[in-house]
């Protein structure tokens, strides 16, 4: 396989996007069928340039500037996150009808998305996911300004922490390609912005931030695209992170900390699913949890949990498309949507989680404890999610955007795939694994009919078949019209919710005395610069000298 052909996965998103800007600026708009085209177009050539080699291919295209390489690469890791990112967009994109300036910017994105995971080295990766990151921000602005959004400091401060690194790293050790950078370069300074970037990027934060207010819009066609491509992204620095550490973080504090923070995550998610209003309030909730849930795993540092984590990120980006999709009323489609992201055996979602949790339990002291934590907050989801079944749908949105049996179909894949969950690491997981803890990999055993742990087997197919036929013996039995939708009171009430309303309003309500205004103002600052005054000039020379000098 040619080097040439690791640009496809990125060049055919960009060539949709032209041919629809192209014909939409002429007055035709080539709907659903460009974008769909281009991509899964994206999404069959990254497969199909990984399959017939399954090893790395790598292409340097010229320098970014000051030594750092315009490097892409395709290994296990990319091809795993970008059919992460590209599959949940192209289901969106062939579905839900758009205007070609909407269709150009989500083709746009998934590109710079995509160029993010094929990156080689960490400046180019922040270079394309802040890109990705801008143009979600436009996309969401294009559709509806008025509706709940990210703001763009928060969507760019990660990505530029990440670019710090990476400029940190050319500098210490001479490169910032992710193969090749020594590894006394990731010291424990350089980590902990990395890790910080990490989260920023992801929003991996134990109160609601985008991840779960973008899903309160009245339209979810721009939600959806955001989420599906800058969620997963987090988590990909997560994972090359381990590849800069030779097979894991500089100090095992890191695993501990980043582990307690998932678990952290996903407790918060599920307080606040547990006490939704609504049934689409639950469903907003349910990706901050998984990625809770998928961060816990993957920080534990092990292979058998990084293997866990990656499986939930690929349920979570299944039921992405599922959740833009889904309309807000009663019905099975809704029942099976609830019933997959709470993790109900046998989905393959629940077999991740019962690995995940097992990896912690075998990594012994402290980690144990996290394992055990994670065991509780699985609790509550699942206490969370047979409350949801009977909430009120919500404020609904547009039914020329959803499609109901689409969804249905994609929540219970992820339930019917319970048994192939051996299957599903032994092709998809293990080889991302192994690529970034090489000297570990060794320890991934199992075959396509059990996960093999080190102090156990869990036999995926034998155990989960039988219990996917007895659920779907039990639903043939069980009548929909049992259900009563209604208001219902919070499982569990938390102060701490209010506390943190009353901080939010108190800091929204501060205001700068008026003589410091103009200093935090930045159209008083450029109508200053632009004004030409020679002291502005002088006291920014001033200070910009002070600042080299330190």
């Amino acid at each position: 396989m040619p080097s040439a052909a690791v640009v496809a996965p990125i060049v055919l998103p960009l060539i949709a996007a032209a041919v629809i800007a192209g014909f939409g600026a002429s007055g035709v708009n080539l709907g659903r069928m460009a974008a769909g085209i281009g991509a899964w177009s994206s999404a069959l050539a990254l497969v199909a340039v990984w399959l017939p080699v399954r090893s790395s291919l790598e292409l340097i295209l010229g320098q970014l500037g000051y030594g750092s390489t315009f490097d892409l690469r395709l290994d296990a890791v990319s091809v795993a996150f970008g059919l992460m990112i590209v599959v949940p967009a192209a289901v969106l994109l062939t579905l839900q009808p758009r205007t070609w300036q909407e269709s150009a910017l989500a083709m746009l994105g998934v590109a710079a998305a995509m160029a993010a995971v094929e990156a080689g080295g960490v400046v180019l990766t922040a270079l394309a996911g802040s890109t990705a990151a801008t143009l979600a921000l436009v996309s969401l602005e294009t559709e509806d300004p008025r509706s709940p959004r990210p703001g763009w400091a928060l969507l760019l401060a990660g990505w530029l922490a990440l670019a710090l690194v990476g400029v940190t790293l050319q500098i210490g050790g001479g490169t910032a390609v992710y193969s090749a950078v020594p590894v006394a370069t990731v010291t424990t300074a350089v980590f902990m912005v990395l890790a910080t970037s990490a989260i920023l990027v992801s929003c991996l934060l134990p109160w609601r931030a985008w991840p779960s207010s973008l899903w309160s819009r009245p339209s979810l066609r721009a939600a959806g695209i955001a989420v599906a491509t800058l969620y997963p992204l987090g988590f990909y620095i997560l994972v090359r992170a381990y590849e800069l550490g030779a097979g894991r973080y500089p100090n095992l504090a890191f695993n501990v900390v980043l582990a307690v923070a998932g678990v952290a995550v996903a407790l918060a998610a599920g307080a606040r699913a547990q006490a939704a209003a609504t049934r689409r309030e639950f469903l907003g909730e349910v990706i901050p949890g998984f990625g809770g849930f998928a961060l816990s795993a993957i920080a534990i540092g092990t292979p058998l949990s990084l293997v866990a984590g990656l499986v939930m990120l690929s349920t979570a980006s299944a039921l992405i498309a599922c959740l833009a999709l889904l309309p807000d009323r009663t019905g099975l489609a809704s029942l099976v949507s609830v019933a997959a992201a709470i993790g109900l055996p046998p989905g393959i979602a629940f077999g991740s989680r019962v690995i995940g949790i097992e990896s912690a339990f075998e990594g012994g002291d402290f980690v144990g404890l996290v394992g055990l934590a994670g065991a509780a907050v699985w609790a509550l989801w699942v206490v969370a999610g047979a409350r949801a079944i009977g909430l009120p749908g919500g404020r609904g949105h547009p039914a020329i955007e959803t499609f109901r049996r689409v969804a249905m179909v994609l929540a219970a894949a992820t339930i019917v795939a319970g048994p192939a969950l051996a299957l599903f690491e032994l092709g998809f997981a293990n080889p991302a694994a192994a690529e970034v803890m090489q000297a570990s990999a060794s320890s991934l055993a199992g075959g396509a009919a059990s996960v093999v742990t080190t102090s156990t087997v869990l036999p995926a197919v034998s155990l989960f078949v039988p219990v996917l036929l007895i659920a779907i013996l039990v639903y043939a039995g069980t009548s929909m019209s049992a259900i009563r939708t209604q208001a219902r009171p919070a499982i569990l009430q938390l102060p701490a919710g209010h506390i943190v309303r009353r901080v939010r309003a108190a800091v929204a309500a501060a205001t700068v005395p008026e003589q410091y205004r103009s200093i935090l103002n930045l159209r008083e600052l450029e109508l200053a610069a632009a004004g030409a005054r020679p002291v502005l000039w002088l006291t920014a020379l001033i200070a910009l000298a002070f600042a080299v000098t330190r």
